[in-house]
């Protein structure tokens, strides 16, 4: 009789060649890595030392610090290959019953380094709750398996009482991002520093110490580091 081991094994041997695609167009079931499946682009080439860091890496802290205190949240990516293909950023809410409902779609072309959305004032305000965020890279519209995606979380909630007096003792940004950074708010301490800029399109010290919270490794890190910046809106 087969023992437990081998048939967890084979449980989590099959989990692997599950295609991701499968999962781009139902939230409830998509995994929220925050990467995309493996290295492969659209079709693009991309020099061998880069061939291992995902097409797509959602700049979403890795560990369960997904919290955030903005009701209008910045949302940014990593684009791997340098070839400009169509794109689609999805927005979704937590139902009562624990599902996902879409709320918001925007759709553009992708371009390589990080890609920074931000929610339109016109908008309305996220409330209170869970939402999981998508960013698909549409390699062939007449076949979506094809395409690749990546999802996160995000969980909207009220800001605490010491960190809302401490933020209005200062109007510096990189302050303020250091503030959120050291209450585990990483999508608020990211999309500060990342509006702090003051024109560069690159993140500099002390803005690059972000990306240990949401990369996997050197080679991930140093691809995010060196590149440009692209705000969608």
């Amino acid at each position: 009789m087969m023992n437990h081991l081998a048939i967890r094994s084979i449980f989590l041997f099959g989990l692997l060649l599950i295609p991701v695609s499968a999962f781009a167009d139902d939230p409830d079931q998509a995994p929220s890595s925050g990467r995309s499946a493996g290295g492969r682009g659209c079709g693009t080439t991309m020099p061998s030392t880069e061939s291992s860091v995902p097409n797509l890496i959602l700049l979403a802290p890795q560990e369960r610090a997904k919290q955030t205190v903005s009701t209008r949240p910045i949302f940014a990516w990593f684009v791997r290959d340098a070839e400009p293909v169509a794109m689609e950023f999805r927005l979704y809410a937590q139902t009562e019953n624990n599902r996902y409902q879409l709320i918001r779609k925007e759709q553009f072309q992708s371009s390589p380094g990080i890609m920074v959305l931000s929610l339109n004032q016109t908008a309305p305000e996220l409330a209170i709750g869970k939402y999981r965020w998508q960013v698909v890279l549409v390699c062939n519209r007449d076949r979506p398996s094809s395409n690749l995606f990546a999802t996160s979380e995000i969980e909207v909630v009220p800001v605490p009482a010491d960190l809302k007096t401490r933020l209005g003792q200062t109007s510096d940004r990189l302050t303020r991002s250091s503030l959120y950074a050291q209450s585990n708010f990483w999508y608020d301490a990211l999309g500060t520093a990342i509006s702090s800029r003051n024109g560069s399109t690159v993140l500099k010290d002390p803005q690059l110490s972000l990306l240990d919270k949401m990369t996997l490794n050197n080679a991930e890190r140093q691809l995010l580091q060196d590149s440009a910046i692209h705000s969608i809106q």
